[in-house]
């Protein structure tokens, strides 16, 4: 039979995933996780960092249904992009363990891709062109788990560059950058969500 897809988001801070709630009109249903059954979505805030991010994607995979998509929405440092701007990432390599991930995505798109280091504490100097966040590994290693690598995606919106530190990043900035891209976010939900899967009952 061919069984409703749904997609599990995972961000690090409630700022990121506010404007996120509203635009699907997400309602909590338990402890940081939220839904949409309708639209086929569910959002949680996993905290800062990939343990909490691991963590926080992996309890999502294990409450909702097999075979989701996983995707990771935030921040993220680049030396050179500008505030604001949208990316999905290519690759993800752990700072500590050198591990990397590569997630493929199943059609193409004209949003930029960028390859991203996760840092076990906030990048002051950008000493490559590679973003930075705190969570991308550990969702991906989460999220990995439960699906193949075509199925686990990340989209960042650049906070910080160097002419912008990581210092002048406020709550209400966050808020902003994520709800301009919103729509760009909305589009590759659907994409996600027009993808059927088969499952053999």
């Amino acid at each position: 039979m061919i069984k409703k897809n749904e997609i599990n988001i995972v961000v690090a801070m409630k700022r990121e995933a506010l404007p996120l709630i509203s635009y699907w009109d997400l309602k909590k249903n338990r402890k940081k996780f939220y839904s949409n059954k309708k639209k086929g979505i569910n959002l949680i805030i996993s905290g800062i960092g990939k343990k909490k991010s691991e963590k926080a994607t992996k309890y999502l995979g294990e409450k909702t249904c097999k075979n989701s998509f996983f995707l990771n929405v935030g921040i993220a440092g680049h030396k050179n992009y500008k505030l604001g701007e949208i990316t999905l990432v290519s690759k993800v390599t752990d700072n500590k363990t050198k591990y990397n991930w590569y997630p493929s995505l199943l059609w193409k798109t004209k949003i930029k891709k960028t390859p991203l280091i996760t840092v076990g504490f906030p990048k002051i100097r950008y000493t490559t062109n590679f973003l930075y966040d705190m969570e991308a590994s550990g969702f991906f290693k989460g999220a990995r788990e439960f699906v193949g690598p075509e199925m686990v995606q990340c989209i960042k919106i650049i906070s910080d560059n160097k002419k912008n530190s990581i210092l002048n990043i406020s709550s209400s900035k966050i808020e902003n950058w994520i709800n301009n891209k919103i729509t760009i976010i909305n589009k590759l939900i659907k994409e996600f969500l027009k993808i059927k899967k088969k499952e053999v009952l």
